[in-house]
């Protein structure tokens, strides 16, 4: 069996995924395994349903994966996972981790965890999507953690959500250098989503600019991995992953 060491289950919003699971695989050990799940985004607005419909489809795949035996859930996605507000989030992921007898977390906690590990303060994000007051701004407020870090600058490069992997590597990062150089006390750059290009500019970026850099392919499957007590320090997608 190719997941002998761990296979990760991953509800994964966009209604066509094709980056994640690329850079899942050149990031993850041997021996570790992607459980897929695709749900209903194709449009992020409040307007079109697609977060709750979503939702609600990630709850039944989640159990779905627990038969097929998965080591652990992440629920992916902010704008789904907190969908229907925090509280439901929390209380029905402990009562699936109860129920299922697996960890159940969720990509919002892996960017939290880990900017705790790196010793995030001041961080400043960079995501495909668009700025507020686009038609597809989806507000996901739980990204950065604010009793812990301060967010103090953000870059959006409008993409519509149905062609984030159309993204070139290059726009993250031109948008990361620009953001540093607009608030050079930032420490930690978040570049948002598993779902554009980024894994690639992680090191560049750390490098460049002597910044933490925390990615959604890399954090998810950091966190996933330190959940299940698999150590292993992994070379070439940042300190996230060689160093904690």
């Amino acid at each position: 069996m190719y997941g002998n060491r761990a296979r990760i289950g991953y509800t994964s919003p966009p209604i066509v995924t094709e980056v994640f699971p690329y850079e899942f695989y050149k990031m993850a050990p041997a021996g570790v395994t992607l459980a897929l799940t695709t749900l209903m985004v194709a449009r992020h607005s409040t307007e079109s349903g697609e977060a709750q419909e979503s939702w609600n489809h990630a709850v039944r795949a989640a159990r779905e994966m627990a038969r097929a035996r998965v080591d652990i859930i992440v629920f992916g996605g902010g704008p789904v996972v907190y969908s229907g507000g925090r509280q439901r989030a929390e209380d029905t992921m402990q009562t699936l981790q109860r129920e299922l007898g697996i960890p159940v977390t969720n990509s919002t906690t892996a960017y939290h965890r880990a900017d705790a590990a790196l010793g995030a303060k001041v961080v400043g994000s960079v995501t495909y999507a668009s700025a507020p007051g686009n038609a597809e701004h989806l507000p996901n407020e739980r990204f950065t953690d604010p009793e812990k870090t301060t967010l103090v600058g953000q870059k959006f490069a409008g993409v519509p959500f149905i062609e984030v992997g159309t993204i070139p590597s290059e726009a993250p990062l031109r948008l990361a250098r620009e953001l540093k150089r607009e608030h050079p006390e930032i420490d930690t750059v978040h570049l948002g989503s598993p779902h554009w290009a980024t894994g690639a500019v992680i090191e560049t970026l750390e490098q460049d600019l002597g910044v933490n850099v925390v990615q959604g392919s890399q954090a998810i499957l950091w966190w996933a991995l330190r959940t299940l007590g698999i150590e292993d320090r992994i070379q070439g997608y940042g300190k996230l992953l060689r160093e904690h």
